[in-house]
């Protein structure tokens, strides 16, 4: 897919970069470091300790966004192809609305 920065004109999908995954496999991998069978439980316990169980990534024209929320039981992943200005802000009112929406339709 074509990524953007704004305010530039190139299409920066021909870069050595951008997303190596798809949505459903990097939610796949989210849900087995939170509740599969990756670590055993001591070293789940110890990652725990280190890192969050989510992830952000950003490379020109490219921005991601990865959480589990075990609340809900769901997993919300953003592909987004333009970066720059508001992209961030702007996705974070995306996810947050998404979000709403998720938890407000749980039994």
């Amino acid at each position: 897919m074509s990524g953007y920065y704004v305010g530039s004109q190139t299409d920066f999908k021909y870069l050595d970069q951008g997303m190596v995954a798809t949505a459903e496999d990097v939610g796949k991998f989210l849900r087995a470091l939170n509740d599969g069978p990756l670590f055993t439980s001591a070293e789940t316990a110890i990652y725990k300790t280190l890192y969050e169980f989510q992830h952000d990534g950003w490379v020109l024209g490219y921005w991601s966004r990865a959480r589990n929320y075990a609340d809900s039981d769901t997993v919300v992943i953003q592909f987004v192809n333009t970066t720059g200005d508001d992209t961030l802000l702007l996705s974070q009112i995306v996810h947050s609305r998404l979000m709403k929406i998720i938890r407000t339709r749980q039994p």
